[in-house]
């Protein structure tokens, strides 16, 4: 069994960081606020430029699991393209911004874009607790891809926008909640029965970004070769050579092909020491050879 991560955001909206959340908290909306105008990028380096705009992304998009699950999981550098017109390719934002698309397939992410959580650490709980439902069966993981065409539902009593009394459910409005009031377009809501259909994955339209976001697409550029740049490493890291056993290419299992090649590379060793152990021998005996002629 793996290793359970916990992940916590200490203080998620400290107006010293003033990072944006997914949430609808009065402090995020006044961090919000604070950042209607982006920072100045054009005076730092080239990596200050990535690191800032990662950082501020990775808040908003990616709060609640860790950097090493969003690369494993969620992070791709194939991004979905569409056949466009020349026009349409010139008002095209940066593709760039559509790289968090895979985010938007977590139960966790539909959950708060549905307005059915507070915030997506609410949401997490939600799904966590058993309080939401994925095609009418029960899912408790958060990180669960959602399929096109799979529905979610959530317990009504669990929705803060809507009061229960007895057999009857009005709608409440929340405070601070209007700014986070829209629905993507490939989500389709139903507050009725308290349930969302993903329709397909988020593309990059003509003058707009299909996945909500405070920041401009330059900073989804910049984020982007920030994580491209790591995933290559990562890749050219895990790339082993082909398994070669009696001058036959081999595929085994990851522990096995562990195992093996534990095995053979203590043989390689075992055969360089002897080699170097037959050339120490043989220079010796060479000198022993040239000192007798000598005398």
């Amino acid at each position: 069994m793996g290793r359970l991560i916990r992940w916590k955001v200490k203080n998620p909206y400290s107006e010293l960081k003033g990072l944006i959340r997914m949430s609808w908290n009065k402090n995020n909306l006044s961090n919000l606020i604070n950042n209607q105008k982006p920072m100045d990028l054009s005076r730092k380096s080239v990596y200050q430029q990535k690191w800032e705009a990662k950082k501020h992304l990775r808040a908003y998009h990616v709060p609640n699991i860790t950097e090493r699950q969003f690369m494993d999981r969620h992070f791709k550098t194939n991004l979905p393209y569409k056949l466009y017109t020349k026009k349409e390719k010139d008002e095209l934002p940066h593709i760039e911004s559509i790289m968090f698309c895979e985010l938007e397939r977590r139960v966790d992410v539909t959950v708060f874009r549905s307005h059915f959580a507070k915030s997506i650490f609410q949401a997490r709980r939600l799904v966590s607790t058993g309080k939401v439902k994925v095609n009418g069966e029960i899912c408790k993981f958060p990180a669960r891809r959602l399929e096109d065409g799979d529905m979610i539902t959530v317990n009504p009593k669990s929705v803060p926008t809507l009061k229960i009394e007895g057999d009857k459910s009005e709608f409440q409005p929340v405070p601070y909640m209007s700014p986070w009031m829209f629905i993507p377009p490939y989500l389709e809501v139903c507050y009725s029965t308290c349930s969302t259909v993903f329709l397909r994955s988020p593309f990059a339209q003509p003058n707009e970004m299909e996945i909500p976001s405070p920041y401009p697409p330059v900073w989804h550029q910049l984020a982007f070769e920030w994580y491209s740049t790591l995933k290559r490493a990562q890749t050219r890291s895990e790339i082993k050579p082909q398994l070669i056993i009696d001058q036959m290419p081999v595929v085994l299992k990851p522990k096995f092909d562990s195992i093996v090649r534990s095995d053979l590379k203590k043989k390689q060793e075992q055969k360089r020491q002897e080699r170097q152990l037959q050339d120490f021998l043989k220079l010796e005996k060479e000198k022993y050879k040239y000192a007798e002629q000598g005398n």
